[in-house]
């Protein structure tokens, strides 16, 4: 294997962990920090004929969370695939959730951050080595 297509794999897992660990990360801030899970509750209210409120509030606040710590542990290069799975939860929650809504939804975005998430879980991981994870391995002598 040549150093252009080592650097293009880890150029290329670095990107796109960077595109869905940002994107996530700052829907989270506006959700939690900016905007705040009362505004963001707003979309939850035309599922209160499914769901009772406890379930929307939970449900509200775990994708927030889950969105700002998988977000950030993918910025960070850390626990990889953990973040990549909790941003997964997410938008899982969020189809459901957005099929509950209206049976034909605009699904651009989600399927844009699902090809992301999806892309990197199946990308072998050892291409994507610029993260905080290898670099720590690499000292410690542990594989990463």
């Amino acid at each position: 294997m040549g150093d252009v297509q080592t650097r293009n794999r880890a150029l290329g897992t670095w990107g796109l962990r960077m595109m869905i660990g940002l994107l996530s990360f700052q829907l989270a801030m506006f959700k939690l920090f900016i905007d705040g899970l009362e505004w963001n509750m707003q979309w939850f209210e035309k599922l209160r004929v499914w769901f009772p409120d406890w379930v929307l509030r939970a449900t509200n606040i775990y994708a927030a969370v889950f969105e700002l710590v998988g977000g950030a542990l993918l910025i960070l290069g850390l626990k990889r695939d953990w973040g990549l799975y909790m941003i997964l939860s997410v938008l899982v929650v969020v189809t459901f959730g957005h099929g509950m809504e209206a049976a034909g939804w605009d699904i651009q975005q989600a399927v844009f951050r699902m090809a992301m998430v999806v892309a990197l879980l199946l990308l072998p991981a050892e291409w994507d080595v610029l993260r905080l994870d290898t670099l720590l391995a690499r000292n410690t002598g542990n594989k990463g």
